[in-house]
């Protein structure tokens, strides 16, 4: 076993909160609430928390000795796992062990726990570059299992190895549910031996694999039962049951989608991000994503249509995007998103989202503060740098004992273009020091009962893991529901605390302890987060999906008269944001003619003008209403005291229907960042405004093809007596570049490569062409974005200027 207790880098001191042992599941108190009793250790904890309050870290930074600069690949050298852990600036307090690396791991991609506290890791062996892998069967899913708690597995089994480009793993209902483009399959193993009772069972197929980094990932299970995973910009899918006619699929690119594992309904979650491979629910089941490129952390709501990598949105009418949450940032590229929610780690970290940073080759941490219906995601701290160029950590894991998991791709090409350490991988988990190892669990063994009780568990690993095993043994029949209606009803009423509420209401739904008329009673609760989860899930017996429109006018809301009406009488009367925003994903999901009073209801409120979510989110679900309803939803508009509703309306019956990706708009981004200029032969999706890329705003633009390429031409006349210079600042996509060529008439005034070479540690590059010897003259200037290798040739302009002095 080898684990790191010191760094060989120094670290200011700080309290030592000392390490929360778990609490048991007979309920005999823990060590943490043995030492609260102690008069020390309260006065210690008091001076702790002044010390937060006035301002003060509560978290040390770790040092970080790798220069913060965007890169693709590096000539670091291949650290075996011990050296690489000695080379961790690991935060005093803590220790880090290898829990499985090379040669017991090759290429792992996933992984998760299933509720005997084992590993499940995918090892993709087909991957060879973002755009090639192989079709032999030759992926696996191997089972790690540490039985005597030390962070380093003992026993390894083989579960399949026939398997071809997984990306995604879940464990649950009595098997594993994979994703292996083109299929998201189910691999049964009811009887629990750790062998396949039969092939893959194809559950879904029509997922593409156009980028293999963005392929559908990062399986979680939603409090709410369903299973959700991301899907990257770069990929399109056109997902359905097998089988399914063109017509009933669901087309995906940048997102977050789910599935129920009963239903085996499948429906887009939200809309839009980047290569998303990292989503959490935080202990009020508020959804979060870390992203590539664009900004690195949401707020994901159902219904909710984000700012996009470099693509249009599939609706051109969207207009205004949900935008970014955090205030700060860090270099692009992140993977994995785990809220802490144990108890092991000192209460400092607990609710942080742990999260990985491919370029930085650190774990990061970020605090989420309420901010209306939303969040201000702040920087908590650089965590864990691991100072090793070739560490790729892109998922993580919170285990049964609180240790926080991260999956190590490792690999120096960082951006998957090349395997230059084939068949290596880790997983480290990161402790408290001295933390006493835990009993393994075993919640398959456990009665119903026991199960229900584990929903107010310290550690939310139990939570979670016991309300999967209590939805499966519902959907088998084998849960009495009567039982459990009454004990989750006595923990629901007994609990003091908001999160305590929604595990008990969360597992009264999934196990079908509660019918909708009892939920209808909870819209009138204190608390906003039981008032507004109820809405959710009163809203799943309609049949109509936020992003899947065809059957809307035929479809039945399954929703009655009354509970419309107090939908209504909620949008116009409560006070709470958060309310109005699952308000707001609700409407998104009722017949067009059920939507109009509670939208009017909505629109009366000022106060959401200036909201992350609410004015974007009314509008998506106003937006299609429009071209049918033109009158009624001018009305509601003008009438309504948000002005971006009577903008939006009147734009989009200016617009009428457009072709899809198509911009009506084009010219008014050109005119914002290229003044003067006019575009042509723009492919890809044409022009797409970036509100934040790589930290400022910027107009995207292609080529139309590979001989084609996208110019921006301007008519003007060079002063005379003056020195006249073109100004430019552009950037590149993070996985390709393009050509940059400035003409004056036949003249080639400059000619450049625009890649991760030639632009600054900003990655953005200033480029200026003298114009001078054209004073006096009327000139035609043309700026090309040209094609090189025709792979992701993007163009990126914050600035095009010309400047006389």
């Amino acid at each position: 076993m080898i684990i790191t207790r010191t760094s060989s880098i120094q670290h200011a001191e700080r309290p030592d909160a000392g390490v929360n042992q778990l609490m048991s599941f007979d309920d005999r108190p823990s060590d943490a609430s043995r030492r609260a009793d102690n008069p020390t250790t309260r006065l210690a904890a008091i001076c702790l928390t002044l010390v937060i309050l006035i301002g003060f870290p509560a978290a040390v930074t770790a040092q970080q000795l790798l220069p913060k600069q965007q890169h693709r690949t590096s000539d670091a050298p291949f650290l075996k796992p011990d050296e690489a852990v000695k080379r961790m600036s690991i935060p005093k307090g803590f220790e880090v062990s290898i829990y499985a690396a090379e040669p017991d791991l090759a290429e792992p991609i996933a992984f998760c726990f299933d509720d005997r506290g084992r590993m499940w890791v995918v090892e993709n062996l087909n991957y060879r570059t973002r755009r090639e892998h192989t079709d032999d069967k030759v992926s696996r899913i191997q089972i790690l299992e540490d039985t005597d708690s030390d962070g380093v597995f003992d026993n390894k089994k083989t579960f399949a190895d026939d398997l071809t480009f997984t990306s995604g793993i879940a464990v649950g209902f009595g098997g594993v549910y994979v994703g292996s483009p083109p299929n998201f399959s189910f691999i049964p193993d009811a009887d629990g031996d750790d062998r396949p009772d039969g092939p893959p069972q194809v559950l879904l197929d029509g997922w593409g694999i156009n980028d293999r980094h963005e392929t559908l990932n990062s399986f979680i299970w939603g409090p709410d039962g369903w299973l959700y995973g991301c899907h990257g910009v770069f990929t399109q899918s056109r997902v359905g049951q097998p089988g399914e006619s063109d017509s009933r699929r669901q087309f995906i690119d940048g997102g977050i989608w789910r599935f129920h594992p009963v239903t085996k309904k499948y429906e887009v979650f939200a809309r839009g991000l980047s290569n998303p491979w990292g989503f959490d629910f935080d202990k009020h089941g508020q959804g979060f994503a870390t992203c590539c490129v664009i900004p690195h952390l949401f707020h994901v709501v159902q219904g909710g249509v984000y700012t996009k990598q470099s693509r249009p949105h599939i609706n051109p009418h969207i207009y205004d995007d949900i935008k970014t949450i955090r205030d700060h940032t860090h270099l692009s590229a992140h993977g994995g998103a785990r809220f802490y929610l144990a108890d092991a780690f000192p209460e400092e970290y607990h609710d942080r989202l742990f999260m990985c940073n491919i370029h930085e080759h650190c774990v990061l941490t970020d605090v989420m503060v309420p901010n209306g219906s939303s969040f201000i995601g702040k920087h908590g701290d650089d965590f864990l740098p691991t100072n090793d160029l070739a560490w790729v950590g892109f998922s993580v894991e919170i285990g049964p004992e609180g240790g926080v998991y991260i999956l190590d791709w490792h690999d120096t090409d960082i951006c998957g273009n090349a395997i230059n350490f084939p068949q290596s991988g880790r997983v480290y988990r990161i402790m408290p020091e001295g933390a006493a190892p835990i009993a393994r669990p075993n919640l398959r063994s456990l009665s119903n009962s026991d199960l229900i009780a584990m929903q107010w568990h310290a550690n939310d690993w139990y939570v979670r893991q016991a309300r999967v095993l209590l939805h499966s043994r519902a959907a088998a029949g084998t849960l009495d529901r009567s039982t459990a209606k009454t004990q989750l009803v006595e923990m629901f009423h007994q609990a003091d605390t908001s999160p305590k509420r929604l595990r008990a209401l969360w597992a009264a739904h999934v196990t079908g302890s509660v019918a909708p008329a009892e939920l209808t009673m909870l819209l009138d609760h204190d608390d906003p987060y039981v008032r507004a989860w109820t809405i959710q899930l009163l809203s799943e017996q309609t049949t109509v999906d936020a992003f899947f429109l065809a059957d809307v006018e035929s479809s039945q809301a399954e929703l009655d008269t009354k509970l419309l009406n107090k939908f209504a009488s909620m949008a116009e009367q409560d006070e709470s944001p958060v309310v109005r925003l699952y308000l707001a994903s609700a409407v998104q999901r009722l017949p067009y003619a059920d939507r109009w009073p509670i939208l009017q209801a909505l629109a009366m409120h000022a106060e959401d003008a200036t909201d992350n979510n609410l004015a974007r989110m009314y509008w998506f679900a106003l937006e299609p209403m429009v071209p049918e309803f033109p009158e009624q939803a001018l009305a509601l508009a003008v009438n309504g005291k948000l002005s971006s509703l009577q903008e939006f309306v009147a734009r989009r019956l200016a617009t009428g229907d457009v072709a899809e990706g198509s911009d009506p708009d084009w010219q008014r981004v050109v005119a914002k960042v290229a003044p003067g200029f006019d575009v042509r032969n723009v492919g890809e999706g044409g022009i797409v405004h970036h509100q934040v890329f790589r930290n400022r705003s910027a107009m995207q633009t292609h080529p139309k093809d590979r001989n084609q390429p996208c110019r921006m031409i301007r008519d003007v006349k060079v002063p005379e007596g003056k020195t006249t210079s073109l100004q430019l600042r552009v950037s590149h996509h993070p996985h390709g570049d393009w050509q940059l060529r400035v003409l004056v008439g036949k003249d080639v005034l400059a000619d450049q490569t625009i890649s991760s070479s030639t632009v600054s540690k900003d990655e953005w590059l200033d480029v200026h062409v003298d114009l001078s010897k054209y004073a006096g003259r009327q000139i035609r200037l043309t700026l090309e974005n040209r094609a090189n290798d025709w792979h992701n040739e993007w163009a990126y302009w914050n600035e095009v200027k010309l400047v006389s002095r």
